[in-house]
Protein backbone atom coordinates (compact mmCIF):
# COMPACT_ATOMS: atom_id res chain seq x y z
CA UNK A 1 0.00 0.00 0.00
CA UNK A 2 3.11 2.47 0.76
CA UNK A 3 4.52 1.92 -2.79
CA UNK A 4 0.81 2.97 -4.31
CA UNK A 5 0.75 5.60 -2.51
CA UNK A 6 4.57 6.76 -3.54
CA UNK A 7 3.52 6.19 -6.78
CA UNK A 8 0.31 8.43 -6.43
CA UNK A 9 2.23 11.26 -5.10
CA UNK A 10 5.24 11.21 -7.29
CA UNK A 11 2.65 11.19 -10.15
CA UNK A 12 0.82 13.94 -8.56
CA UNK A 13 3.55 16.12 -8.04
CA UNK A 14 4.66 15.49 -12.11
CA UNK A 15 0.99 16.52 -12.89
CA UNK A 16 1.27 19.98 -11.01
CA UNK A 17 4.74 20.92 -11.49
CA UNK A 18 4.04 20.62 -15.62
CA UNK A 19 1.10 22.86 -15.26
CA UNK A 20 3.84 25.41 -14.66
CA UNK A 21 5.75 24.80 -18.12
CA UNK A 22 5.32 27.53 -20.31
CA UNK A 23 3.53 26.31 -23.41
CA UNK A 24 3.05 27.95 -26.64
CA UNK A 25 -0.23 29.49 -27.51
CA UNK A 26 -1.09 29.40 -31.31
CA UNK A 27 -0.42 32.61 -32.62
CA UNK A 28 3.34 31.97 -30.95
CA UNK A 29 3.18 28.29 -32.75
CA UNK A 30 1.86 30.58 -36.09
CA UNK A 31 4.43 32.97 -35.99
CA UNK A 32 7.50 30.48 -35.66
CA UNK A 33 6.16 28.61 -38.90
CA UNK A 34 5.78 31.52 -40.33
CA UNK A 35 9.40 32.98 -39.94
CA UNK A 36 10.46 29.31 -40.83
CA UNK A 37 8.47 30.06 -44.10
CA UNK A 38 10.17 33.17 -45.07
CA UNK A 39 13.51 31.67 -43.47
CA UNK A 40 12.90 28.99 -46.28
CA UNK A 41 12.25 31.29 -48.93
CA UNK A 42 14.91 32.51 -48.30
CA UNK A 43 14.18 36.12 -50.91
CA UNK A 44 15.36 38.98 -49.52
CA UNK A 45 13.27 42.34 -48.52
CA UNK A 46 10.28 39.91 -48.97
CA UNK A 47 7.52 40.73 -46.34
CA UNK A 48 4.78 38.38 -45.05
CA UNK A 49 1.77 39.70 -43.48
CA UNK A 50 -0.48 37.73 -41.51
CA UNK A 51 -3.56 37.99 -39.35
CA UNK A 52 -3.16 35.76 -36.46
CA UNK A 53 -5.47 37.13 -34.28
CA UNK A 54 -8.71 37.09 -36.36
CA UNK A 55 -10.27 40.15 -34.53
CA UNK A 56 -11.21 43.75 -36.04
CA UNK A 57 -9.22 46.29 -35.11
CA UNK A 58 -6.24 44.76 -34.79
CA UNK A 59 -3.00 45.56 -37.39
CA UNK A 60 -1.57 42.29 -38.74
CA UNK A 61 1.97 40.81 -37.96
CA UNK A 62 4.22 41.62 -40.13
CA UNK A 63 7.43 39.33 -40.90
CA UNK A 64 10.52 40.44 -42.99
CA UNK A 65 13.50 38.58 -44.35
CA UNK A 66 16.49 40.56 -44.39
CA UNK A 67 19.20 37.97 -45.58
CA UNK A 68 22.05 36.74 -44.52
CA UNK A 69 25.03 38.81 -42.33
CA UNK A 70 28.79 37.58 -42.60
CA UNK A 71 30.67 38.70 -39.60
CA UNK A 72 35.02 38.93 -39.90
CA UNK A 73 35.35 35.51 -38.17
CA UNK A 74 33.26 34.03 -41.31
CA UNK A 75 29.88 33.21 -39.35
CA UNK A 76 27.05 33.54 -41.10
CA UNK A 77 23.30 34.89 -39.67
CA UNK A 78 19.83 34.68 -41.39
CA UNK A 79 18.37 37.70 -40.15
CA UNK A 80 14.43 38.52 -40.00
CA UNK A 81 11.89 40.96 -38.58
CA UNK A 82 8.89 40.27 -36.67
CA UNK A 83 5.84 43.00 -35.84
CA UNK A 84 3.85 40.26 -34.10
CA UNK A 85 0.21 40.83 -33.04
CA UNK A 86 -1.30 38.64 -30.45
CA UNK A 87 -4.81 38.19 -28.70
CA UNK A 88 -4.33 39.83 -25.14
CA UNK A 89 -8.29 39.07 -24.38
CA UNK A 90 -11.65 38.28 -26.42
CA UNK A 91 -11.88 41.85 -27.66
CA UNK A 92 -7.25 43.21 -27.16
CA UNK A 93 -4.57 42.81 -29.00
CA UNK A 94 -0.98 43.83 -28.65
CA UNK A 95 1.88 43.81 -30.53
CA UNK A 96 6.20 43.67 -30.15
CA UNK A 97 8.28 43.77 -32.90
CA UNK A 98 12.08 41.90 -32.61
CA UNK A 99 14.95 41.83 -34.73
CA UNK A 100 15.82 38.11 -34.89
CA UNK A 101 18.64 35.79 -35.48
CA UNK A 102 19.38 32.20 -37.10
CA UNK A 103 21.81 30.13 -38.26
CA UNK A 104 22.39 28.59 -41.86
CA UNK A 105 19.95 25.88 -40.88
CA UNK A 106 17.52 27.87 -39.94
CA UNK A 107 17.75 27.33 -35.78
CA UNK A 108 17.04 30.60 -33.89
CA UNK A 109 20.03 31.83 -32.15
CA UNK A 110 18.50 35.05 -30.80
CA UNK A 111 16.84 38.45 -30.49
CA UNK A 112 16.99 42.08 -30.16
CA UNK A 113 13.36 42.98 -28.97
CA UNK A 114 12.91 46.96 -29.70
CA UNK A 115 9.18 47.21 -28.82
CA UNK A 116 7.57 49.06 -31.67
CA UNK A 117 7.51 48.09 -35.66
CA UNK A 118 9.27 51.49 -36.52
CA UNK A 119 12.56 50.98 -34.73
CA UNK A 120 12.64 47.53 -36.72
CA UNK A 121 15.55 48.43 -39.17
CA UNK A 122 14.91 48.06 -43.13
CA UNK A 123 17.11 46.38 -44.74
CA UNK A 124 20.93 44.76 -44.79
CA UNK A 125 22.91 45.84 -46.61
CA UNK A 126 27.12 45.22 -46.29
CA UNK A 127 26.90 43.19 -43.38
CA UNK A 128 24.80 46.11 -41.77
CA UNK A 129 21.10 46.92 -40.70
CA UNK A 130 19.87 50.15 -41.70
CA UNK A 131 17.10 52.12 -41.35
CA UNK A 132 16.38 54.23 -44.63
CA UNK A 133 13.65 56.51 -43.84
CA UNK A 134 13.31 58.74 -40.46
CA UNK A 135 10.21 58.93 -39.07
CA UNK A 136 7.87 61.91 -37.28
CA UNK A 137 8.33 60.50 -34.13
CA UNK A 138 12.41 59.36 -34.76
CA UNK A 139 13.88 62.50 -37.17
CA UNK A 140 17.25 61.34 -37.39
CA UNK A 141 16.08 57.67 -37.47
CA UNK A 142 18.22 57.46 -40.44
CA UNK A 143 21.58 57.67 -38.80
CA UNK A 144 21.27 54.22 -36.71
CA UNK A 145 23.40 51.67 -38.08
CA UNK A 146 23.56 48.27 -36.73
CA UNK A 147 27.23 46.83 -37.72
CA UNK A 148 26.88 43.25 -37.65
CA UNK A 149 30.73 42.15 -39.14
CA UNK A 150 31.59 42.06 -35.85
CA UNK A 151 29.45 39.63 -34.51
CA UNK A 152 26.35 40.05 -32.51
CA UNK A 153 26.64 42.77 -30.74
CA UNK A 154 25.27 42.34 -27.09
CA UNK A 155 23.63 45.55 -27.23
CA UNK A 156 23.52 48.71 -29.92
CA UNK A 157 22.14 52.17 -29.88
CA UNK A 158 19.61 53.49 -32.66
CA UNK A 159 19.84 57.76 -32.17
CA UNK A 160 15.86 59.52 -32.73
CA UNK A 161 16.56 62.75 -32.24
CA UNK A 162 18.62 65.50 -31.19
CA UNK A 163 18.34 64.86 -27.50
CA UNK A 164 18.76 60.71 -27.70
CA UNK A 165 17.59 57.54 -28.71
CA UNK A 166 17.24 53.98 -27.84
CA UNK A 167 19.31 51.05 -26.65
CA UNK A 168 18.28 47.41 -27.32
CA UNK A 169 19.87 44.22 -26.34
CA UNK A 170 20.19 40.44 -27.40
CA UNK A 171 18.48 37.59 -26.09
CA UNK A 172 19.90 34.15 -26.71
CA UNK A 173 17.63 31.79 -27.65
CA UNK A 174 16.51 28.69 -25.63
Amino acid sequence: MKVHFRTYSLILGLVFLSSFLPTKDPEEKQLEKSELKALKENIVGKKYIYDFTHKKGCNNSVIKYLGIARDNNKKQYKVLTSFFVFSTSPDMCHGTSCIKIYNLKNKFIGEYYVGLPESLPDALKNNKLIYTENTKECPIRKQGVIDLSKGLPKEFFIPCTKEGGDFFSFQKGK
